[in-house]
């Protein structure tokens, strides 16, 4: 560093007052951590987990990725959901099938971020589809897309008219199309059938929703058995929780092979237009787990109320399915997840790759001209494309 530069002064000067305030402020949030902890863990906000990984499990991963480049004064678009099933049992794993959906074409700029995403929301239930209508289905379906599509999912309201009925007509055939499949199938999945598959999201985020939640409703909103003690040990020191970071607490107490307490999410919160509404109407529950010592913790969701849960043996049944995503995690690294969901995402990865810096869209194009050429299309209508 330059110490003749009066910003690199500032710098090094900068840094010398304040870092003795930042590890003192560290080690008191530490402190605090240490002390709270404990009776949280205590409480049962975490519990242990025993993991049977020689037990054969049938799942199936699906997973989706999308690409667009500019071209035509728009946008060429690839879109592709792959679904991965296997049966894995300790160290033998047997792969069944792949089932695929791809979507190529053109679209405006308009929201194209957005209508990507439903494109691919899209071809997630097109694969569910062929996957339900099978004699035999999985015990485990995991999904790397949401479950509930809300608010960050719709279409922004715009002011041209013409313009915001367009994404609302898109909007509404991916609603139709996911309500339509929860309305014929919801009721074969479990828990409200014993014998169905259990249908999960996985992502990573929402780390502080359970303590939130107690903090709000009380422990109502998990099926797992929680010390009242907890309730008001968070209601008391939610202050405290809140300085120290609400992440920092929960990490603190969430250890491999354990899983947080599940919790109900808050219907209340969510917007009145969330979609698909046989799942808003019925519920769903959420919980975190922690697989290695190099992991990140995976933030599950899957189907049903906590009643439903408790009807169907409560934290036995939630401890048994996140054994399962347990056991179906084969590496401890940082962004792992359970094995057929990482198949369905490395393979649907082709979507983005490229090689030698082109990949399959700039292929479309490159034919897409070729075709229009062929065609006589006017040349003053391509000038210009071939250098996009």
């Amino acid at each position: 560093m330059n110490h003749h530069n009066p910003l690199a002064q500032e710098i090094t000067a900068q840094i010398q007052l304040g870092l003795p305030g930042t590890v003192g402020k560290l080690a008191r949030q530490l402190r605090s951590i240490d002390r709270i902890a404990p009776r949280l863990k205590a409480g049962g906000l975490v519990r242990r987990l025993t993991v049977d990984r020689e037990r054969p499990r049938r799942a199936v991963g699906v997973a989706v990725a999308h690409r667009k480049i500019g071209a035509f004064g728009g946008l060429l678009y690839g879109a592709a959901a792959l679904g991965h099933e296997l049966t894995a049992a300790g160290g033998d794993i047997a792969h069944s099938r792949q089932l695929s959906r791809m979507d190529v074409g053109d679209m405006s700029l308009l929201e194209s971020d957005r209508r990507l995403k439903w494109k691919c929301y899209a071809l997630v239930y097109d694969l569910l589809d062929e996957l339900f209508a099978a004699d035999t289905l999985p015990e485990l379906v995991i999904l790397d897309v949401p479950l509930v599509m809300g608010k960050a999912v719709y279409a922004q309201v715009l002011e041209d008219p013409a313009t915001d009925a367009r994404l609302k007509r898109d909007i509404g055939a991916l609603k139709e199309r996911l309500d339509g499949f929860w309305d014929r199938w919801i009721e074969r999945c479990y828990p409200f059938d014993a014998a169905g598959p259990k249908v999960v999201s996985l992502h990573r985020g929402r780390f502080g929703s359970l303590l939130k939640l107690v903090e709000r409703r009380g422990t109502e909103v998990s099926p797992d058995p929680i010390d009242p003690e907890v309730e008001d040990l968070v209601r008391t020191q939610w202050v405290e929780v809140l300085s120290v970071g609400i992440d920092r607490v929960l990490r603190g107490i969430l250890v491999p092979e354990h899983r947080t307490a599940a919790f109900e999410q808050d219907q209340d919160r969510l917007d009145k237009d969330a979609f698909p509404r046989a799942i808003v109407d019925r519920g769903r529950l959420g919980f975190h787990y922690l697989t290695g010592l190099r992991g990140q913790p995976v933030y599950c969701e899957t189907l049903g109320s906590a009643a439903a849960w408790v009807d169907r043996s409560g934290s036995a049944a939630l401890d048994a399915l996140a054994g399962d995503l347990l056991a179906l995690t084969y590496f401890d690294a940082r962004q792992a997840v359970p094995l057929p969901l990482w198949y369905a995402q490395s393979g649907v990865e082709i979507v983005k790759r490229k090689e030698k810096g082109r990949g399959i869209l700039e292929f479309y194009k490159a034919e897409a001209l070729r075709a229009m050429r062929e065609e006589q299309v006017d040349l003053a209508w391509l000038a210009g494309w071939e250098e996009e």
